[in-house]
């Protein structure tokens, strides 16, 4: 069938000062269903366009998606170690009190490209998904934001505990102020990390750390007192002659604890942090020392 023109099919008989029938006429009412019929095709057509204008709409919001997930994608690749400015680049600024977009992003630029694209009818429904889908993004790159501050946070930490822990490993044990000092440092620099959990969680390792530096630092100036200080029983003696698997008791080697006026029994507090297992493998490894020498 002929395309009828939309403003042609939308118009029915007129009803002026033009040949008129008799109700009842074969031609009055052939006219008349001649107009209806034009009218039907006038809507039919309505819904069609109508229909096709919200389905290339919904093809061209998808594509908008596509670009989007594209773009943040790599704005995250490109973003600095810590994050900065990662949300606002891609989705702006957005007032709390008033809802006006203070300063556009990315994601303003991506939209009003695509917004001429979109059918006029449908160009309106369009325009308000605006906002939603800005909020939905902005939830996404603030998370993302947030994450790569965490990773960068707990990779700097790191590096500065590596440093701290290596300057107590190669320093006098019997320094305490040097100790304290280093220690204190870490802890200053735990107090600045955001997240909560990361500074409790740095601030039970760091202390556990630093006192596994110290032992090492006095196994290598002193391996009996380290024996001393770490054994799993810390009031039994420990003996040259035990470590060698040779007989033990008083008469069965030499006795440290009598030797070092620093006896298991006053212990160290800066070792009170060690965990069970570092603590037993460093009395392994001071063990293996005293029996080498």
């Amino acid at each position: 069938m002929a395309t009828i023109p939309l403003q042609l099919a939308q118009r029915r008989l007129d009803t002026g000062s033009v040949v008129s029938y008799p109700d009842g006429s074969p031609i009055g009412a052939a006219m008349q269903g001649f107009g209806d019929e034009l009218s039907a095709v006038a809507e039919r057509f309505r819904q069609q366009k109508q229909q096709q204008d919200a389905f290339d709409a919904e093809v061209i919001g998808r594509e908008l998606n596509g670009q989007i997930a594209q773009a943040e994608n790599e704005a995250i690749r490109n973003a600095p170690a810590d994050g900065r400015g990662l949300h606002d680049a891609m989705y702006g600024q957005v007032d709390p009190r008033t809802g006006q977009v203070i300063k556009s992003g990315l994601f303003d630029t991506l939209f009003d490209g695509t917004l001429p694209k979109v059918p006029e009818s449908e160009r309106a429904n369009f325009i308000r998904k605006k906002e939603a889908l800005r909020l939905a993004g902005s939830a996404r790159m603030a998370a993302q934001q947030y994450a790569r501050r965490q990773d960068y946070e707990q990779t700097e930490w790191s590096k500065a505990q590596d440093s701290y822990t290596t300057a107590i490993a190669q320093s006098d044990p019997d320094d305490t102020a040097a100790f304290e000092a280093i220690r204190q440092s870490g802890f200053d620099f735990i107090a600045k990390m955001g997240n909560a959990v990361a500074r409790q969680a740095a601030e039970t390792a760091w202390r556990s750390n630093t006192a596994k530096a110290l032992a090492q630092a006095r196994t290598a100036k002193d391996p009996g007192r380290s024996v001393e200080l770490l054994g799993a029983e810390p009031a039994a003696k420990v003996t040259i002659g035990a470590i060698n698997g040779e007989t033990t008791g008083a008469e069965g080697g030499t006795d440290l604890s009598a030797k070092n006026p620093n006896s298991p029994t006053s212990g160290d507090d800066r070792l009170a942090d060690l965990r069970p297992d570092d603590r037993a493998a460093l009395a392994r490894l001071a063990g293996a020392s005293v029996a080498q020498n």
